[in-house]
This record gives C-alpha cells, structure tokens and sequence, in this order.
C-alpha cells in the first residue's frame, strides 16, 4: 500500500474518533444525541444498548483503526490486518443501513455519515477492497429484502402519543386528557392554543408535526426526547390530511375532533366550565371542519 493513501486514512481514521467523540460528549452534556432529522431518535427508540454505548463502540473502531494504520506505516506485513479491519466494520454498517431501510424505515443522518466514513477508509485500502466491502452491502440488503420485520415493526408503531408530546399544560382538577397535534406553520393552530389561556379542567399535550423551538409554547417544560414523526404517523393511519387535530381520552376510547371553529367550541364546553355541556351543539362538534391547515403543505 502507498504512503499518500496510507497517510490520509490515517488522518481519516482520526478525524472519525474525533466526530463519534464529540457526539458522545454531546450526549453527556445535553442528554441526546446531535442529528439533523428525526431518524436518530426513532432509531435510538429500536436498540437494545442506549446511543452513548453505541458511540464508544465507534471511537474504539476507529482508534482501533488508526492504530493499526500507523503500525502499517512502519512495520511490512500487517496490511491484510488493516484490510480485515475495514471490511469488519463495512459489514456493522451495511447492517445498520439495512435496519434503517427495512426494519426502522427512517434514515438516520448521523448513522449515514458514519456509514460514508468507514466507505472513503475502505475506498483508500484500493479498488478492490471497495469492491470486496460493496459486495458485502449488497448481499446483506438483499437479504434484508428477503426477510419480514413486522415484530420491529409493530415495536415502532407501539409508541404512544405521549412520545410525540412537546409539552404538557398541567391545569387543576383535569377532567379531560387532551392531545393538540399541530404545526407550527399553521395560524389556525395558534388560535386554537391561544383559546386555552384560562382552562381549569382540562390536561392539554402538545404534539407538533414538526421540530419547534421553545418561544412557540413558553412557559411549558419541553421533553427533549420527543418525536413529531409519531404525530404525523398518526395522522396518516387516521386519514387525516389537516391540522388542528385535537384527540380527547375518554375512559372507552378516544375522540377526534377536526379544525380550529371545531377545537375551540369543545374546548369552551369540557375545559371552562363546571360541567360539561353540549346540549344542542354535539352535531356541529364533529361537523364541517372550519379553520384547518393541509399538512401536506407543512412538511
């Protein structure tokens, strides 16, 4: 093997330990993992060993990496060991991409990155060694493709609606348990959250369709680990193309109840008042949906 690519896998190798370390560290500090989507968190939800673990896996991998190509650089003989190495940790990956396309069904982007990494040190062992690596890949998504994942898949479908709660408006003497899935993109859903200033009866959980930030609902603690994909899985297995969606628990079930004019007349009879009342209006409640937003214009 040259010097150059030598060298620059060396570099590589390094410069992987460094981004799997400081994704470690940021787990330590703010409690969860950097990802620029939503796949991250969805896929962290289907493994066994919590993601920091996952983390020290990987800066051991690649320590074990750089090591291994600096000794290479000095010493005749240990290439074929680097080579194994490399394709090792292709096969863990292939793997991991495997799950993310057939089992998890989301892509994870951090994952894609580590993925793209363990491909370029493969791609400077030389030609073949890539070809060798994606021969594997190729084989193991084949034989994902083969297979049934409806355990793992019922496990992701398994997740509540509480797991897609931003944050919850604790009120006294709850009555009612209500989920509001909106977006923040939508006037017709601030209405809707603006109209619950002053409720004392009911427990409102905010699910967004989307990542926000903490100036769309102040005041409220936000649970970090939420995830706004469950909210729009759901609205997808209900049919339903438009927010505001407001789903009321009931001790036999749940209640749907669709548009802004819809949302703020329930809320009015069950949240602000001493007993409910519905007398002469339960026709218009689950009637014409007035004041709602398609969310196939909100993603």
């Amino acid at each position: 093997m040259k010097n150059r690519p030598l060298q620059a896998l060396t570099y590589l190798s390094l410069f992987a330990c460094v981004i799997i370390s400081a994704q470690a560290l940021t787990i330590i500090v703010k409690e969860e993992a950097f990802c620029v989507n939503e796949g991250c968190k969805i896929v962290e939800t289907l493994t066994l060993i919590p993601s920091f673990y996952f983390n020290l896996l990987g800066v051991g991998y690649f320590f074990a990496v750089l090591c291994t190509a600096l000794i290479t650089k000095s010493r005749s003989g240990i290439e074929p060991v680097l080579g194994i190495l490399l394709i090792s940790g292709l096969t863990a990956a292939g793997v991991l991409l495997g799950y993310q396309i057939f089992v998890a069904n989301v892509f994870c982007s951090y994952c894609l990155l580590v993925f793209i990494l363990i491909v370029s040190l493969n791609m400077l062992m030389g030609f073949r060694q890539l070809t060798l690596g994606l021969t594997i890949i190729v084989i193991q998504l084949f034989i994902f493709s083969l297979l049934r994942f409806e355990a793992s898949k019922e496990q992701l479908r398994g997740l509540t609606l509480d797991n897609g709660t931003y944050a919850v408006k604790r009120c006294s003497n709850p009555v009612k348990q209500l989920y509001l899935i909106f977006s923040k993109d939508c006037p017709h859903c601030y209405k809707v959250i603006e109209s619950l200033e002053g409720c004392t009866r009911c427990e409102f959980h905010f699910n967004p369709i989307k990542k926000i930030s903490a100036d769309i609902l102040p005041g409220l603690r936000p649970n970090k680990q939420y995830l706004p994909q469950i909210n729009t899985n759901a609205l997808k297995i209900l049919g339903i193309d438009t927010v505001p969606v407001l789903i009321a628990r009931d001790h036999d079930g749940f209640t749907f109840i669709k548009g802004e004019r819809n949302i703020i007349k329930y809320i009015q009879n069950i949240c602000f008042q001493e007993m409910p009342s519905l007398d002469g209006g339960l026709e218009n409640l689950f009637g014409i949906e007035g004041g709602a937003c398609s969310i196939n214009e909100n993603y």
